[in-house]
């Protein structure tokens, strides 16, 4: 058996986290290790079952989720309850996936954290080498699940967000004591996990509804009926974000929106807010918005105080980094995580709406797992240059070689014939400066394709910009 020796730097801690299996990072149709909740709640039973003493807003959603997830925690902290927040991934370090009130688990906190699990995950790797059955070993996203537990309990947080890693029935965020459950959007993405069509998606997010546990939703047709026919087995009371909730825009700038007379029946009384901002960027953020709206109306018919100021101030304080996240600059840069057609498809509706009298030029590069070929269709029109590139954080990057390939195919097969330059460059960083290089001042560099090509440069990019602002 192995003795423990005491983590003490954060770096131990994340390197202890690092070794462990991770879907984020793993090319799998079929995973070696598969999805079990089984394991997940005996980790959890081992560190005393913390997930249990913490009232949770769940939110699942192929899109959206995020931006909701920030959103609820930014409303909930603004009326004063302890709030913890759970996302993933994360862009610049392991800490940002934690939250109490917009700060993040210090390193300090980390190491006492990941020391408290190494006994029992040690133990939990002995087990599972004896037994014949190997799916005893908790994966990384699991770890990372039950620390964000084992802190909101040990903070004594009033209530937390809680982000679905992937899909929602079998993720490990699964085991918490939901008292709201959300389901943002659902389109195809990680097909080859979770199914190939948008109903068998929507099955697969509507396992996180519980008995008796009401549920927001911000679903349109196809997956609506499989997600209400799940709510209704289950007596979960449902609200339908893109129904229930009247308003008018008034406005919508590249910043955000903002909404005018704004009404839902909390408690039985008809609610009206005369103007609510929105302080994310994108049409679909008003949808993601009207979905938190839900949730608040859920929590405060249980009790919760949330005031109007609340969540006049938390929609419009929200901040979710590499969402539409403008950098100024000449060129300015616009970095969008969009990585699926939707997504794509918002971000090209985004910049003709708001940015149409500039030239733009696209960094990209994206994940295997994704469809790379629909996303290139829709983009290869749109731009003055194209660069294709890969980020070397994450395994999962397409060659950027193979990228070049494939965007020269959507371009030989397009109508159009704005295409405009294409090519290829391997490190994300040479590729952004050399497009800066090339670009006028007055035009728009946009990164997009995937969490991590973002990740890999948002930092540099924005210490260049502060620091040219200086000047």
């Amino acid at each position: 058996m192995h003795t423990h020796v005491a983590i003490t730097t954060f770096a131990e801690a994340q390197a202890f986290l690092y070794r462990r299996f991770d879907f984020e990072r793993t090319m799998v149709a079929q995973p070696a290790v598969p999805f079990k909740l089984d394991r997940m709640r005996n980790l959890a039973a081992r560190l005393g079952n913390p997930q249990q003493d913490i009232p949770a807003v769940h939110i699942a959603g192929t899109k959206g989720k995020g931006s909701t997830a920030a959103m609820t925690a930014s409303i909930l902290t603004a009326a004063k309850h302890k709030t913890g927040l759970f996302t993933s991934p994360h862009l610049e370090t392991l800490r940002q996936r934690f939250q109490i009130d917009g700060k993040l688990c210090s390193e300090l906190e980390f190491v006492k954290l990941v020391n408290q699990l190494v006994p029992v995950v040690q133990a939990m790797d002995v087990e599972a080498n004896v037994q014949p059955d190997q799916d005893l070993k908790p994966t990384f996203f699991e770890l990372t699940t039950v620390l964000a537990f084992l802190w909101f309990q040990q903070q004594q947080v009033d209530i937390a967000v809680i982000e679905v890693g992937l899909g929602g029935r079998l993720d490990s965020t699964n085991i918490c004591h939901s008292i709201v459950t959300a389901i943002t959007s659902i389109s195809l993405d990680h097909t080859s996990l979770l199914g190939n069509t948008v109903e068998l998606i929507a099955a697969e997010k509507a396992g996180i509804i519980k008995p008796n546990v009401p549920l927001v939703h911000g679903c349109t047709a196809g997956p609506q009926a499989e997600i209400e026919s799940r709510a209704q087995q289950a007596d979960a009371h449902i609200t339908r974000a893109m129904q229930d909730i009247e308003y008018s825009i008034a406005a919508q700038s590249a910043q955000g929106a903002t909404l005018r007379d704004v009404s839902m029946i909390i408690d039985q009384t008809t609610k009206i807010w005369p103007v609510l901002e929105i302080g994310l960027p994108g049409q679909h953020q008003i949808n993601n918005a009207l979905v938190v709206l839900g949730i608040v109306g859920c929590l405060i018919e249980q009790g919760f105080e949330i005031d109007d100021q609340a969540i006049i101030e938390g929609l419009a304080d929200t901040n979710c980094p590499g969402r539409l996240e403008y950098i100024t600059g000449q060129p300015a840069i616009l970095l969008d995580v969009a990585h699926n057609p939707d997504s794509i498809t918002k971000l090209t509706e985004y910049l003709q709406q708001h940015f149409a009298d500039q030239q733009w030029h696209l960094v990209f590069s994206c994940s295997q797992d994704k469809q790379v070929a629909d996303m290139l269709s829709i983009l290869i029109d749109k731009f003055k240059s194209i660069t294709l590139t890969q980020f070397h954080n994450n395994p999962r990057a397409v060659d950027c070689a193979a990228l070049l390939e494939l965007a020269q195919q959507s371009a030989a097969q397009t109508s159009s014939s704005d295409t405009g330059t294409l090519q290829a460059e391997s490190d994300p960083v040479s590729a952004i400066a050399h497009v800066e290089q090339r670009a006028d001042s007055a035009d728009l560099i946009v990164i997009a394709g995937s969490f991590y090509l973002i990740a890999e440069c948002r930092e540099q990019l924005i210490a260049k910009s502060k620091s040219s602002t200086k000047q």
